[in-house]
């Protein structure tokens, strides 16, 4: 996740932390101590059509800002041939993404940085394509998509793979809505508020972007096949060492447990709630720097 709030340093080996320190981590340093490996809502097929969108091809040149532990951009990296970097504000999210492009041998395609989505430390016209994945929803749009149209080729463009909300919400949902934004504000410490597809076509016009294109994904679970997750995420082993180093935290953490719970109650308000979800959805956005 990149922003330009000072993510809170970690020691690099990371079994050498405490309870009480993986406590007081945030919600992104404790999703990547735990190795969650993307947060994409719609899965991978959302991606693919993010990339499809954006027309990535072979030996193209790919930013991705908040890049966390890696694995979009190196999924990305292998199945289109193209070449990406990586930034993000936590150093400790930049070591983990740079030991998965070791091992899943990527390290010729993908380069992994500390960086600032606020103040990209690349030149004029650098890239083919700028990528955002439940990213740019927690950033000062006006200032960020400035930097992005700055370091893109003419011709090139944007893609984001964000959440949205409807632009009109009947008076019954709002409030669940509200509830769901307060809670994922508290848990990020970040200034999480979901906008409108109207908002965010505004947001990549008043950044000069055009042929503008939103597709709307009501339902995210929609194309998300959970065994191709599962084998993505390194197979049904990882996955259950994922999900037994949670349940060993929960058991030793009524902290931890509390985390889990808030967790579990904002996306149920956001992604399941039958008040709410008619509602609501994620978006992919794309756009051309002229």
């Amino acid at each position: 996740m990149t922003t330009s709030i000072e993510s809170q340093e970690i020691q690099m080996d990371k079994e050498s932390l405490s309870t009480e320190e993986i406590e007081d981590l945030s919600y992104y340093d404790f999703m990547g101590y735990m190795d969650v490996p993307f947060f994409n809502i719609g899965g991978l097929s959302s991606i693919d059509r993010l990339a499809e969108l954006c027309k990535i091809g072979k030996d193209q040149r790919v930013l991705v800002v908040g890049c966390g532990t890696g694995w979009n951009s190196c999924y990305i990296a292998r199945e289109f041939e193209c070449n990406v970097v990586g930034i993000d504000i936590a150093e400790h999210m930049i070591t983990r993404a740079k030991e998965r492009a070791e091992e899943m041998n990527l390290t010729d395609k993908v380069d992994f940085r500390i960086g600032d989505a606020y103040n990209l430390q690349f030149d004029d016209n650098s890239f083919d394509v700028v990528l955002t994945v439940f990213v740019s929803q927690f950033l000062d749009k006006t200032k960020a998509f400035k930097e992005f149209v700055r370091v893109l080729k003419p011709n090139g463009y944007l893609g984001i793979n964000e959440m949205y909300k409807a632009d009109e919400i009947p008076l019954n949902a709002i409030d669940k809505v509200t509830e769901g934004e307060k809670i994922f504000q508290d848990i990020t410490d970040l200034p999480f508020t979901l906008n409108t597809p109207t908002e965010w076509k505004n947001a990549f016009q008043n950044a000069t972007f055009v042929e503008i294109y939103v597709e709307e994904i009501q339902d995210p679970t929609q194309n998300v096949s959970v065994s191709k997750t599962i084998k993505e995420i390194g197979g049904y082993r990882k996955f259950l060492s994922i999900l037994w180093k949670m349940l060993v935290l929960a058991a030793k953490s009524k902290k931890i447990r509390k985390k889990y719970g808030q967790i579990s109650k904002g996306k149920r308000i956001l992604l399941r709630d039958k008040t709410t979800s008619p509602y609501l959805g994620y978006l992919l956005a794309i756009g051309i720097k002229p």
